[in-house]
């Protein structure tokens, strides 16, 4: 926790004096899917600013496991390669038993060590959620299939064609968008607490993809303007 709180007084200093300042890091990403979130977090790695590429270190892996093998999956990666200053676990409530899903975001807290900090991005009850926020603010429970029509409806207003899981695209369509996603998902968390719903499963709808997004958003290419 002291570890964050520095961190971000780093980030503030170098705000204010007009210029970036970076510590090197190593990110590692996995994803449940194989597809949508690999392909949006692969568009997010390549937006890094030129001058970072080379010293925050992104690796994304696409697994198709389920449940908590995800996370110890996670884990096994992170001891073979030498270790990781960032573990993201991003996976759907869809994909799991109800149990299984909080369990997960659980032990993802309890894993985190003095080297390594895991993270869970979880969505519920999918990937599509955290785009939709970039739209716009609802509260309104939803399913899967409702969540990747109501997504699919935005893209064909907004930009003018229809979504797709397998765009390669993605990050860079929305990235001007993402502080307004970011916003709408802290003010989502706030509210289900409001309602006393505290557990991920039953968070619906929401996403917690603005932790990753909002700590690397100072090095992302063209993001100036959301600092």
């Amino acid at each position: 926790m002291a570890k964050g709180r520095a961190v971000e007084a780093w980030r503030k200093s170098g705000r204010r004096k007009g210029y970036r300042l970076l510590a090197p890091e190593r990110h590692l990403i996995v994803c449940e899917g194989e597809k949508t979130e690999p392909l949006y977090f692969s568009g997010m790695r390549d937006a890094l600013r030129p001058e970072f590429r080379n010293r925050i270190h992104i690796v994304v892996k696409g697994t198709g496991l389920h449940t908590t093998d995800l996370l110890d999956y996670a884990l096994r990666e992170c001891r073979l390669s030498g270790g990781y200053d960032h573990v993201w676990l991003a996976y759907d409530r869809d994909d799991f038993d109800r149990n299984e899903f909080d369990l997960t975001a659980e032990r993802c807290g309890k894993s985190s060590s003095g080297v390594t900090t895991f993270h869970s991005l979880w969505s519920n009850p999918c990937f599509e959620v955290w785009m939709l926020l970039h739209f716009g603010y609802t509260t309104a429970e939803m399913t899967s299939a409702e969540a990747i029509d109501r997504t699919d409806m935005a893209f064909r207003r907004e930009l003018k064609h229809p979504y797709s899981k397998s765009g390669s695209s993605v990050f860079e369509e929305l990235r001007s968008r993402m502080h307004l996603a970011e916003v709408n998902a802290k003010r989502l968390i706030k509210w289900h607490e409001s309602q006393n719903a505290h557990l991920p499963s039953r968070m619906n709808p929401c996403a917690k993809l603005h932790e990753i997004t909002t700590m690397l958003s100072d090095y992302i290419e063209g993001d100036e303007d959301q600092v």
